[in-house]
Order: C-alpha cells, then sequence, then structure tokens
C-alpha cells in the first residue's frame, strides 16, 4: 500500500465485525476476541454503543469503538486502534473526534483500556485527556515446564483446600455461575458496583468455568453454594488461554481455593492443548499476585485503565 494520503470515515456495519475486531485486538492484551466482537456487533446493529471505521481504496486501515463492558461498570469504554502502515497520518485523531462526538451526550466517564507496552498509545490517550486510573500486571506460566506435576498438584491442592473443582454447564447453571462471580467480587480491586446480570454473555463459547464446592456439604442451600470460581478461555494465539476470572468467597478467602482452582484450570488448559495461560491482576491485588508468583508465573504485557471525565 503506498503512503496514506487520503482516508473515509463512516459508521460501523456488521459486515465490517471482523476486520474491526482484526484493528482494535491490536491494542489488546488479553487476546480474546468474544467481547470485542460481541459489542462490535451491537454498535454495528445501533443497539448498544457506537463504532466507525477508517477505509483507504475500500481497506479498512483502522476502527474505533464506544461500547459497555461488564467488567467496567460505572464507565463507557472507548478504543481506537489504526493498522500499523497507517499510523501518522491523522487517521486515529480522526477516529477519536467521532468518539469525542458521540461522547459530548454521555454521563458516565470514559475509559480506555490499553496494553502497558504500548507507550505511543498511552500518550495519545493522555494528550486527549485521560489520566491512568488503574493498572493491571500481567502473567504468563509455562505448562510444558508443568506437564508432569499438574494432575498430582491439582489433586493435592483440592484436598488441602477441602474443596472439589468440577466444570460448570454454562446452558443450565449460568444463574448460579453469575451468582457466585457477585459473591466472589466484594473487596476485589475495582469490583465494586459491578452488576453480575451485565455478565451474562461474558463468558465466550469455548469457555471452561470451574467451581470449588464443599467435598462434604452441609444440609440446606448455603452447603451446595459455590465457594469460588474461575472462568479460562482459549486466545487468539495458538496453544495459548487467557483466564477470565477467577475469585473466591470473601469470607472463605486464603483457604487454598484459589490454589485449586488456579491449579485445576491449569491442568484443564494443558489437557485442550494449551502451552501456556495468562491472567491479568490489579496491581494492588497482593494476595492473588502473590500466589500467580507461587506458582513461577511471569510477567507478561499488563494494561493500563486510563479514564476522563465528561463535561457535563
Amino acid at each position: 500500500m503506498s503512503p496514506i494520503s487520503s482516508f473515509s470515515l463512516r459508521p460501523l456495519r456488521r459486515e465490517d465485525v471482523t476486520v474491526a475486531a482484526d484493528q482494535l485486538m491490536l491494542a489488546s492484551a488479553t487476546g480474546v476476541r468474544h467481547h470485542l466482537e460481541l459489542q462490535l456487533a451491537a454498535a454495528s446493529a445501533g443497539e448498544r454503543g457506537s463504532g466507525f471505521v477508517a477505509e483507504r481504496d475500500g481497506v479498512v486501515i483502522g476502527a474505533a469503538l464506544l461500547s459497555t463492558e461488564p467488567t467496567m461498570p460505572g464507565a463507557v469504554v472507548t478504543l481506537v486502534a489504526v493498522s500499523r502502515q497507517a499510523r501518522g497520518h491523522g487517521v486515529g485523531r480522526a477516529l477519536a473526534d467521532l468518539l469525542d462526538e458521540q461522547l459530548a451526550d454521555e454521563t458516565l466517564p470514559a475509559s480506555c483500556i490499553l496494553r502497558d507496552d504500548l507507550t505511543e498509545g498511552r500518550g495519545f490517550a493522555e494528550r486527549r485527556g485521560f489520566t491512568l486510573s488503574g493498572h493491571s500486571v500481567g502473567w504468563s506460566i509455562d505448562l510444558s515446564a508443568q506437564d508432569s506435576k499438574l494432575e498430582a498438584a491439582a489433586h493435592e491442592a483440592a484436598q488441602t483446600a477441602g474443596v472439589r473443582v468440577r466444570q460448570a454447564e454454562l446452558t443450565r447453571e449460568v444463574s448460579g455461575v453469575l451468582e457466585c462471580a457477585a459473591r466472589c467480587m466484594p473487596g476485589m480491586p475495582g469490583a465494586q458496583g459491578r452488576d453480575a446480570e451485565q455478565g451474562r454473555d461474558y463468558f465466550p463459547g469455548d469457555a471452561v468455568v470451574l467451581l470449588a464446592e464443599r467435598d462434604n456439604p452441609s444440609s440446606g442451600e448455603a452447603g451446595r453454594l459455590p465457594l469460588g470460581m474461575t472462568a479460562i478461555a482459549p486466545r487468539v494465539e495458538e496453544n495459548s488461554w487467557y483466564t477470565l476470572f477467577t475469585g473466591v468467597d470473601p469470607s472463605l478467602r486464603r483457604g487454598g481455593i484459589g490454589r485449586a482452582l488456579k491449579t485445576e484450570s491449569f491442568q484443564r488448559a494443558r489437557r485442550a492443548g494449551a502451552r501456556s495461560v495468562l491472567t491479568h491482576n490489579h496491581d494492588t491485588n497482593a494476595a492473588i499476585i502473590g500466589l500467580n508468583t507461587a506458582f513461577d508465573m511471569r510477567r507478561a504485557p499488563g494494561y493500563w485503565d486510563l479514564r476522563r471525565t465528561t463535561s457535563k
């Protein structure tokens, strides 16, 4: 493609969802497309949020999205990405201007989630009035180095915590899974105000959701409630999975349940062919970061949460 001299902007259409997701994934630290595609599809249908693309000679060279995200309550999420060969020609600025027009009628603050190794992207956001609100650290585990240990480690961790870990059947257990997630969120950094019902579409179709339950449940409904949960899903990259969420009931933390869930999730991912698992945790969540370190997980790209208040 020759140097960018001109381009056009237009609203996102349904047939643009795949290529727009390709563009926006350039700024994603998770590598899980599911959430982006849901948001883009809703925006293209005029159901929730707004989306735009930049085009040159019929080729999409940039995309912008304004939407909502179940894990970011109390804010509208904005994201702009431009293909590498088209950067430096005003494409990102033009797309961001379109989002600003949409934000003019918005009362909630705008949030921009960016990979923490994209310093140019952060500078672009800060020049448009965004300031750093939070930082989540990336962690990765090499499962191939743990192959022979995982089954025994998962069994031992569950036994020590006094739980059994099983896979949930989302088609019939989604309400219980959402209830567990809501119960596990209090006290977690950044979790205040999240509405579990907004997370009904949060899990990709190929996600594995694991529940920790008592080994010998007491009588009554409370004895059968999950004590914690984790969810993992394949990433775009081959042989790599991502931890979408891990949480334990606040009254039962520091009892080994989190370790049991994570170890079992690593084993399930490895059985599915994964060679690594990536996760992100808020940099103030000392407990889970300590657990990641105990698993000998290594630092990986994380993400910044940058926010901008509206003028209203």
